[in-house]
């Protein structure tokens, strides 16, 4: 495997080394290995993920045929697809992409940015003519990446690398999600550490600017390649010169910002051959990887991986004053149906992974508040929320805001519902009160008229509550007409419109709390 140089994907330009390392595949995810259904029993690796599709490096089952036969002429790296599912999976068979474009060439892997439309995919470079007629199992092959794009629905190249050069490899891309940046591996003469280095380039204005080494923390005096960055979080590569030996390992690199973190091995994964080129699809359950460790169907196989999260959620709770904006210390709560009393300010709670857990509050003179809190596709960590409470006394008042009415009329308007649901909730969260709900009018039309349509709003309103659940004899309907203006607007007073509106309200007020 390591006579050839064949590379990968990637996301984001970082030069600089942190001194802590990454413990993201340490603490953070279970690894679980799986045997896949597309290895042969020659060489398939390079698994790289474009779109819903996985695409591989392997033979056809004639070059399978000839190898096992004992002939090496004219046999080649084909790309191979298959469909997977929303989360990774592997469905239906492989099939051959490139056919054409790639004959008499080795190909793969590959990597696709979806912002650009543009895959960029690894090529035997055989303009070296000194190469060109040499098996390929005993030659240096050197490599070179293209560029493709889908035109009129197939495949075709668009372009070459700058860093393209007969005299040295580049491979392995690893294209950033914005397709500004890239990533990839190469032998290329007194800019690297020895054996195979991985670089990165950035593109402005359509140009790619020089490749940049990424350093000595990373690249080692063997072979480092194999690049892919997961969510821009994470530097994944294989070398073999960060042990004893010369097997290719799998390690992965935290990102901080414009650092890298020193590399930890991903030991779950590796053996005692080669593994390498590990991707991981964006939902993050499954990836895939190569190795031709023992057990395999052949020289190198891909195997699936199930990434299982590790670790916990913690709720930190704490309990504020909606007025003073200070938080109420011992204040009682109900958790998950369980009358609890806050020690001090904060109260914490280990949650289950996908639950839903109600929390309210529970404090006299206050008004209450609740809510729903849910772990269901969070990442383990601490949850940090608040709830609410506003001190109050018998005969308060509390107006409503955004209660319409069409002109004339006492339905309840979806709007108007959406308020007064607010107020059921504060009737659940309050259980020992009861409270009146007052309508009001402006001063336009009779003091008779503006009485009864004011009762008919409240009466309809108090009725929507009820529909909800709430007692009827918690809540009372009263209407006011324009016997309770808030401003100068009485009968003959010239107002404007907005003035109007202000007396035209809906207000609860708390006649008990028990």
């Amino acid at each position: 495997m390591k006579k050839i140089l064949l590379f990968l994907f990637g996301v984001i330009p970082i030069m600089l080394t942190a001194q802590q390392k990454c413990v993201f595949f340490e603490k953070m995810v279970k690894l679980d290995t799986e045997k896949t259904n597309l290895n042969t029993s020659q060489s398939d690796f390079g698994p790289a993920l474009v779109d819903n599709e996985l695409w591989f490096s392997a033979f056809t089952d004639e070059e399978i045929e000839k190898l096992n036969s004992g002939s090496d002429k004219k046999i080649y790296y084909n790309l191979f697809t298959v469909p997977v599912d929303a989360k990774g999976n592997v469905k239906g068979t492989k099939s051959m992409k490139f056919a054409e474009l790639s004959q008499g060439y080795h190909a793969g892997p590959a990597s696709y940015c979806a912002a650009t439309g543009e895959l960029f995919l690894t090529l035997s470079n055989f303009e070296n003519p000194e190469i060109r007629n040499k098996v390929y199992q005993k030659a240096n092959i050197r490599l070179k990446v293209i560029i493709a794009k889908k035109i009129n629905g197939e495949w075709q190249k668009v372009g070459d690398l700058p860093f393209n050069n007969p005299e040295y490899s580049v491979g392995h891309p690893s294209v950033t999600s914005s397709g500004d940046t890239l990533f990839f591996a190469s032998d290329i003469p007194d800019k690297g550490l020895g054996g195979t280095d991985i670089y990165m380039a950035v593109r402005s204005n359509g140009e790619w600017g020089e490749m940049q080494n990424l350093g000595d923390k990373l690249n080692t005096p063997e072979d480092d390649m194999f690049p892919f960055i997961y969510k821009g979080r994470l530097l994944i590569y294989a070398s073999s010169g960060m042990k004893d030996g010369d097997d290719l390992d799998l390690y992965a690199a935290g990102l901080m910002g414009d650092k890298i973190m020193l590399p930890n091995a991903i030991t779950e994964l590796n053996s005692d051959g080669d593994d390498f080129a590990f991707v991981i699809h964006p939902k993050g359950e499954v990836g895939y990887y190569s190795s031709n460790k023992t057990g395999g169907i052949g020289s190198d196989d891909i195997y699936k991986v199930i990434l299982t999260p590790q670790g916990k959620h913690e709720l930190e709770l704490v309990v504020m004053d909606k007025k003073t904006k200070q938080p109420i210390p011992d204040a009682k709560i109900t958790f998950a149906g369980v009358l609890k009393l806050i020690a001090g300010l904060l109260f914490k709670q280990e949650l289950e992974k996908d639950q839903s857990y109600a929390v309210s509050t529970n404090i006299d003179g206050y008004m209450n508040d609740s809510k729903v809190i849910s772990t269901f596709g969070k990442p383990f960590g601490v949850i940090h929320d608040t709830l609410w409470v506003e001190k109050v006394e018998i005969g308060q008042k509390f107006v409503m805001e955004n209660i319409y009415y069409d002109f004339d009329k006492s339905n309840i308007l979806p709007a108007s519902a959406v308020e007064l649901d607010k107020l059921v909730k504060v009737m659940n969260d309050n259980p020992g009160w009861k409270v009146e709900l007052g309508s009001h009018t402006d001063s336009r039309g009779s003091d008779v008229y503006n009485m009864a349509l004011s009762q008919r709003r409240s009466d309809s309103a108090v009725a929507y509550i009820v529909s909800k659940g709430i007692s009827k004899d918690r809540i009372i309907a009263k209407g006011y007409g324009e016997t309770q203006l808030v401003n100068k607007c009485d009968d003959g007073v010239p107002c404007s419109a907005a003035e109007h509106r202000k007396n035209r309200r809906t207000e609860f007020k708390i006649l008990e709390m028990n």
